[in-house]
């Protein structure tokens, strides 16, 4: 009797028990699958980490290349200055100069002091000349380092643009979360 029962126990639970298993053989299938898929994402995440790094290495030359430049034409720019304040007590020098010359003009005939006058007006005509072209060749400097910088900052900003997008960061590690909530609640 008891082997009766047994048969009948196996005949009723046996085919339950293999269809289980065959459930847990496709479930664990899916898992690894599961698994396979999240071990990529993180893989790629590694991935975009060292881009990312990478492009943050980039941007840190960049700046330290602007940095150099901007340093290069504060000293260019601190040497023309120097050039200019140079020619400008050079200038006044001169004019003191020229000052005393036409004093002692005055003092000779008429005549020479025009004649003399003349010659100096010229020359502070020259001298006026050459200091307006210093002027605009300091202003031209001015106005294309300003422009440099612009440019420069602008590139930088349209490369940190292009490299760093923040959303589709986020995006993506919000999507792996979801992933492993899924692979949790199915590990339950």
């Amino acid at each position: 009797m008891i082997k009766s029962i047994a048969e009948a126990v196996k005949k009723a639970l046996l085919p339950e028990l293999e269809k289980l298993g065959a459930r847990m053989d496709r479930m664990e299938g899916r898992l690894e699958e599961l698994s396979q898929r999240v071990s990529d994402l993180n893989d790629h995440i590694v991935r975009l980490d060292q881009r990312l790094d990478q492009t943050n290495a980039r941007i840190d030359q960049t700046n330290a290349r602007i940095d150099a430049v901007r340093s290069e034409l504060l000293e260019q720019l601190g040497q023309t200055n120097a050039r200019i304040d140079a020619v400008h007590q050079d200038l006044l020098k001169r004019m003191d100069e020229l000052r005393r010359e036409l004093v002692e003009l005055i003092m000779s005939p008429r005549t020479e002091l025009r004649a003399e006058i003349a010659k100096n007006t010229e020359r502070i005509d020259q001298l006026n000349a050459r200091l307006d072209q210093t002027n605009a060749r300091i202003d031209q400097l001015d106005t294309r380092l300003s422009n440099r910088i612009d440019e420069v900052v602008l590139d930088l900003t349209k490369i940190h643009s292009a490299l760093v997008r923040q959303e589709d960061y986020d995006r993506l590690r919000e999507q792996v979360h979801e992933l492993e909530k899924k692979v949790a609640a199915l590990m339950r």
